[in-house]
């Protein structure tokens, strides 16, 4: 059998199994992020030194485009570190992209939105005036002219390659290696929907994080859940782009 036909075609549990030989653990997710943190840190401090008027409460969009590539730079740190230093290839992360992956992809990111939006729909009846895109609006409302560029730059594509590689590339497959495939993909789902910081977003964020999870085992390689992130994350940026 062709090696893309295998790919396309998973195991009869529809989920491949852990490597046990993986040369990275929890350690290095909990390394990973601790990085990130440290990075935004950072660069909040020399914000503050350049310019100690900038308003961080209430950052700019290109503001807030700078401490997320820092946490970016932080967060892979880890991943570079490892093909770096310890001789890991980036398919064992998963990097690896298909054509097939597109499509479905971006389909199944539009689907996993409706279904979250239908998730929302008690709360929205129930709470008069409640809006379960807040988060997203504040960073659309400031997208204007090279904003926009800017917002779809690091939401559609940034957001997308970064958290797939980090989330689904090293968590998932370091929980895989302790414990069974299933509660790894909903422990893995909880810590990429908890790092967000986005209570109103939660259940979105888990339920993605799942679809993206199952996806990434499922074909054993990232580029079917990069396409399903960018699918996700542009079909709310456009429809608030267009709500105006």
């Amino acid at each position: 059998m062709r090696e893309e036909e295998s790919a396309e075609n998973p195991t009869p549990s529809g989920i491949t199994e852990p490597d046990p030989q993986l040369s990275w653990g929890v350690r290095h997710v909990i390394y990973g992020w601790l990085l990130g943190q440290v990075a935004v840190i950072l660069v909040v401090i020399a914000i503050n030194a350049f310019d100690s008027g900038i308003d961080l409460d209430d950052p700019s969009l290109e503001i807030t485009a700078i401490l997320q590539a820092a946490l970016w730079v932080g967060t892979l740190g880890i991943p570079m570190w490892l093909y770096l230093v310890k001789g890991v290839s980036w398919k064992e992360f998963g990097w690896e992209f298909q054509k097939n992956d597109i499509l479905p992809g971006l389909l199944i990111g539009l689907g996993t939105q409706i279904a979250a939006g239908l998730l929302y729909l008690p709360l929205v009846l129930i709470f008069d005036g409640i809006d379960v895109s807040e988060p997203a609006r504040e960073l659309v409302d400031k997208a204007t002219g090279f904003g926009v560029f800017l917002l779809f730059l690091v939401v559609a594509i940034g957001a997308p390659l970064v958290e797939e590689l980090f989330y689904r590339g090293l968590t998932l497959k370091a929980f895989e290696k302790k414990m069974s495939n299933r509660l790894a993909l909903v422990l893995s789902s909880l810590v990429f929907a908890i790092a967000h910081l986005q209570l109103i977003q939660f259940p979105a964020l888990f339920l993605f994080g799942f679809v993206a999870g199952y996806l990434a085992r499922k074909y054993d390689r990232l580029g079917r859940a990069v396409w399903a992130h960018v699918g996700f994350n542009t079909t709310t940026v456009v429809a608030l782009l267009l709500q105006g």
